[in-house]
């Protein structure tokens, strides 16, 4: 049997699309949705052609997850996020993160400032197309370190297992060690668990996600910590 048909083919997607707003808490995390839809419609995406807003749920938790794939696509982006930072659960702030990452398209100083004071950590940064684009999204990364992020505070994903090739990705990885910044690899489509090669082999999967793996022990230790003295 080959390694395409031992694959365990993906499960159907789980969205809330059609659904109401996403609110949902979990112990000490309360996660969100405060904007649906895609303004690109790339061919891997998920998400629907309507884009849509939604106002600010009650916050309940001091660490607020929000799992949009396009926060910054909303009309009143600015304004949603210095509201978010003026939030308080039991007279204390609340931390923000936003799972699915920004796209470097929407970022302007002024935004990326409302990010800092509104308290959102563990930036993420969509880097999903080509090896071209890594002047745009150095430029991205200057305008979080001028709002006071840290390099290892960032993380960018990139599109696993899709039409860029496993050489390109691995480019990719060595330009982000020199700028110290760690990786998000996603993987298309169902994630690791779930996928099937699609563009790249299984092998090259497995081989990939250990590279990554790597690189974030890297950035994080600024040596290889599994190498023993």
């Amino acid at each position: 049997m080959s390694g395409l048909q031992q694959m365990v083919l993906a499960p159907k997607i789980r969205t809330t699309y059609g659904k109401a707003q996403y609110n949902y808490v979990k112990g000490n995390i309360q996660r969100i949705e405060l904007h649906r839809g895609c303004p690109w419609q790339h061919e891997y995406c998920y998400e629907p052609k309507l884009n849509e807003d939604f106002p600010i749920p009650e916050l309940v938790r001091n660490h607020v997850q929000i799992l949009d794939m396009n926060l910054l696509a909303r009309k009143d982006a600015l304004q949603i996020i210095r509201e978010l930072g003026e939030k308080r659960v039991n007279g204390q702030v609340i931390y923000f993160e936003a799972v699915c990452g920004f796209d470097f398209r929407f970022l302007i100083q002024e935004i990326v400032y409302a990010l800092k004071a509104s308290r959102f950590f563990n930036i993420r940064l969509a880097w999903d197309g080509e090896i071209k684009d890594q002047y745009k999204i150095k430029d991205a990364l200057a305008i979080f370190l001028k709002a006071g992020y840290k390099a290892k505070q960032i993380m960018l994903f990139m599109i696993v297992n899709w039409k860029i090739p496993k050489e390109e990705c691995e480019r990719k990885l060595d330009i982000m060690k020199v700028w110290n910044v760690k990786v998000c690899d996603c993987c298309y489509d169902g994630g690791y668990k779930y996928a099937t090669p699609t563009y790249w082999l299984g092998k090259e999967l497995k081989v990939f996600r250990a590279k990554c793996r790597k690189h974030n022990q890297l950035v994080n230790f600024g040596i290889d910590p599994e190498v023993k003295p």
